[in-house]
Parts: C-alpha cells; structure tokens; sequence
C-alpha cells in the first residue's frame, strides 16, 4: 500500500492521543460493540487550515468568502445526497465567486486549486481504526461524500483500510441520504449488518465524527457517538 500523506507526524509521538480517541476506546471497551465507524473530514482526514485564508487572497475577496462560495455552497446538500457531482458543484463555486466580484479566470483558478489540494491522513485515527480491526470489529468510514470521494481516497493510499471494492467506504453520494439525517444513519447501519458482524444493533456501533450535529444525530438514531477533536 501506498503511504498515506499524514498529518504533523512529528507531533503524533510526542502528543497523547486525542481524547475522543481515549473516549471511543473507552466505549468499546464497556460495551458490547461490534463495529466502530468513523467519519473522514476533520477526522481521518485533514487539511491545512491556511487554506482558506490563501484561497481568498488569490481570488482578491474578502475573508470567507472562498469558504461561503465553496463549503457553504447550498448545491453541496445535493451533491452529498447523490443528486449531484463534484464537477457541477465545482461550476456552480465558480459562478458564486464571479458574483461576488472575482475575475471568472481568477474564480476557475481558485476552485481549482482547492480541490487540487490534498488532504492529509490522520496517522493517530487510522492507527487506532486500525487497531479495532486487528480485534476483530467491523470498520467503517461513513462520509458525507461525493462522487469524486473514491478516487480522493485512492490517492491518499487508504485502500487498505476502505477494504476490496471499497466494501467498507460508506459514502452518502450512494446511500443517497447524508448525515445527520435519521435515513443517512439507517442505510449504512443497514450495510453494517450484512457484514459478518451483523445483523446490529444500534447499541452495538460506535461512531466518531467532529461535528456536534452528525453525533447527535448519530446518538438519537442509536449509535454510541464520540465528537473528536485534536485536543
């Protein structure tokens, strides 16, 4: 397997684990889980927070406003849900720069040097997944992703970890329902139980995600669910 690009390396052997690691670690350890499945942005994987603060300054725009036009893009709601592509969401960032006073030369530019941006492979997190496999659980990643999310990942060398064919890539741009809606959480707990774990309980998955409301909604479906962060 290729290497995954990792985050700030030097820091993991130094640093204690995060702990939302030590928390997830702990939920599996007093429960009866048997699958552990955990989100990818912000998570497993990660980018340069700089970014955005350089996006603005090559499109020449006020702060935030590459972040609004991109990430908070309402046509993403759709792309998440498959009802939509990356390349149509990537044209529709391009226009709302240009409406927003960009050059469209400078705004195509932007967009693409955003998504031509990689991320990086939390060394700790995939560590640990890793490690709940070797005990036996089932491992998931469930993302609010796209159609571009398998070929991201296959570049960032986590084949391995997403397992043949991808089985254990949970991407909602197919379950055709993103998280943190209760269906989103219903058709990949329904994936989880036909794998040889299954069939599930809720009670029987643990879940890290770091966004508040994804774990909420995550824990009124069922799911044990940790918020992670890297402190």
């Amino acid at each position: 397997m290729t290497r995954p690009h990792s985050y700030d390396d030097s820091m993991a052997t130094s640093l204690p684990p995060p702990s939302s690691l030590l928390q997830l670690r702990t939920v599996v350890s007093e429960h009866d889980v048997r699958a552990v499945v955990s989100d990818l942005d912000g998570v497993l994987r990660v980018f340069d927070p700089s970014l955005w603060d350089r996006l603005d300054h090559h499109v020449g725009l006020a702060p935030g406003t590459a972040f609004a036009a991109i990430l908070g893009h309402p046509f993403l709601e759709e792309v998440t849900r498959g009802r939509g592509t990356h390349a149509q969401w990537r044209e529709r960032a391009v226009a709302e720069l240009v409406t927003q006073g960009a050059a469209p030369g400078t705004a195509r530019e932007t967009v693409r040097l955003w998504a031509a941006t990689p991320g990086c492979v939390d060394q700790e997190v995939l560590a640990q997944l890793q490690r709940f496999r070797e005990q036996g659980l089932a491992v998931f990643v469930l993302t609010n992703g796209t159609d571009r999310v398998p070929w991201e990942l296959d570049q960032l060398g986590l084949g391995d970890v997403l397992g043949p064919r991808r089985r254990f890539l949970l991407n909602t741009a197919d379950l055709g329902a993103a998280k943190p809606d209760r269906e989103a959480f219903a058709r990949a707990h329904e994936r989880l139980s036909r794998e040889p774990a299954g069939p599930l309980a809720p009670a029987q998955v643990a879940f890290l995600d770091d966004s508040a409301g994804h774990v909420r909604g995550a824990e009124e479906f069922g799911w044990r669910a940790v918020r992670h962060g890297r402190g």
